[in-house]
């Protein structure tokens, strides 16, 4: 029976909505569903994408008493680790790599020319990205710093928490460099004592 465009059910006296607007909101909550989904579906990739893309920090080289990341000091800390490091691996991606362990950081030194030198041959390319690595730390959690270009550093941490800070990244790259430096000053001045990059 209707009534006024609603349908009365004549057993139990009760009036129900007419099947057209049932369907109608039965799409309407299928719409709904499907909108979140995919909204849910976007942000967990945004997520997702944000916890294994790296993150580049570029600082400008302007050569100073009071600033560490310079390039003259990272030039200054690869011709140190290329004579007087030793080798080791600490990647998938390369073999042998130019080397040196101080007492709270290890250092490596990747080739320029990527994995055409996978063997770190020095004779066939520069290796102008110093990798910095804790020794307690995960294996994941390690900052490399390129000085390729001869006006910019770059400071490239892979797999990054998601609380890190660029004055995280600033310190932990300083005091392992300030850590090394006071190594090759001891070094340049013939003292004893600089440890055995090992």
């Amino acid at each position: 029976m209707t009534n006024g465009g609603l349908e009365t059910d004549s057993t139990f006296g009760m009036t129900v909505q007419p099947r057209y607007k049932v369907r109608k909101q039965t799409m309407r909550n299928i719409r709904n569903f499907i909108i979140t989904a995919i909204t849910l579906v976007f942000f967990y990739s945004i997520q997702t994408f944000a916890e294994i893309s790296d993150v580049r920090l570029r600082i400008h080289d302007k050569p100073s008493d009071k600033k560490t990341i310079t390039i003259a000091n990272l030039i200054k800390i690869k011709q140190f680790i290329l004579k007087k490091g030793h080798r080791d691996t600490y990647c998938n991606m390369y073999n042998n790599n130019p080397a040196y362990r101080t007492k709270s950081f290890c250092f490596y030194l990747n080739p320029d020319s990527g994995q055409d030198n996978i063997n770190c041959d020095i004779n066939k390319s520069d290796f102008n990205t110093l990798v910095i690595q804790k020794p307690d730390c995960d294996n994941n959690q390690y900052r490399m710093v390129e000085f390729l270009d001869p006006n910019w550093v770059y400071i490239i941490v892979s797999s990054p928490t998601e609380d890190l800070t660029v004055s995280q990244i600033h310190v932990f790259v300083s005091e392992a460099m300030m850590e090394i430096l006071k190594i090759i000053d001891i070094e340049m001045s013939d003292k004893s004592d600089a440890g055995d990059g090992k």
